[in-house]
This record gives structure tokens, C-alpha cells and sequence, in this order.
């Protein structure tokens, strides 16, 4: 049985978060000044919202959205942020999360190579691939994977 019961957007992950390692590599590219999803004791930005759907137009900003709340989140983001970047489970982009909500407003999709293994005391080896997701910033360097473009929301 699967301890999570075939749904992968579940509550238990929400606290799953970004290895410092991946977002030292990414930081010191995009140097992020928003981080998106964050609570006070997981942060990796210094600003980060109490209320991220009451944010407003925001700086380059990271998001690792809580598992269980990600379509919003990311609808949200793509409204908000003009430039950013997003980490998110890429098992099943047949999902409307990734159809409906992604890939319509993606620049780029950036599957690194390995899997993510998450960090602090919810983190845990993923059983599932995760895809960084890019808005008006260059496809990450220093990582090893595949990079899909999209343009399919741009005139």
C-alpha cells in the first residue's frame, strides 16, 4: 500500500523543503528576493509573505508550494510574479495542475537529472521526480537534466 494512497498532493508534504543545495545553485543565479510558500522556520529568502495569496506584483521570487495546495499556489504565482522560479513533482504532466495552470504560462520546464531529496525535520527522499518551473529568467545553469521551452502562452 502506498503510504500516501496513490494522491501525491497531500498534506503530509507541505513542509517538505528545498534542499539548500539546489537553491544555493539557483539563488546565485537568479538571486531570488521573495520566497513564495515560506514559513519563518523554512525560509530561504529574507522576505516572505504571511498570506502568499494576499501578495501582490513581487520581486524575483522562489516557490516550493505546499503539496496540497500547489494548483492555487501556482495559479497565483503566475499572477503575481513576472519573474521567478518554482520547484513542483513532475510524475504525471497529464495533470491539469500541469495542463491547465503550467504549461500555459511557463517559459521553461527544467528537469534536473536525479531526484530532489527534501530537507529539515518533514523532508524526505521523494519516490517522485520534480521539474523547476521558469518565468522571465533564464533556464537555470549548474545542473545536469533537460530543458523543455514553452512559448505556447506568448503572442
Amino acid at each position: 500500500m502506498k503510504a500516501n494512497n496513490g494522491k501525491g498532493n497531500n498534506s503530509s508534504r507541505d513542509e517538505w523543503e528545498t534542499p539548500n543545495w539546489l537553491f544555493n545553485i539557483l539563488n546565485k543565479q537568479y538571486n531570488f528576493k521573495f520566497d513564495c510558500c515560506a514559513l519563518k522556520g523554512n525560509r530561504k529568502c529574507y522576505a516572505y509573505p504571511n498570506d502568499f495569496m494576499e501578495s501582490t506584483i513581487l520581486p524575483c521570487a522562489w516557490m516550493n508550494p505546499p503539496f496540497s495546495k500547489a494548483r492555487e499556489m501556482f495559479e497565483h504565482f503566475f499572477k503575481v510574479v513576472k519573474k521567478g522560479v518554482a520547484i513542483y513533482r513532475f510524475d504525471n504532466s497529464e495533470t491539469k495542475i500541469w495542463q491547465e495552470v503550467i504549461f500555459p504560462n511557463a517559459d521553461w520546464i527544467f528537469i534536473p537529472n536525479k531526484r530532489i531529496s527534501y530537507e529539515g525535520s518533514k523532508g524526505n527522499g521523494a519516490r517522485f521526480p520534480s521539474a523547476l518551473i521558469g518565468i522571465g529568467v533564464n533556464v537555470p545553469k549548474g545542473l545536469l537534466g533537460t530543458t523543455i521551452r514553452l512559448s505556447s502562452h506568448k503572442a
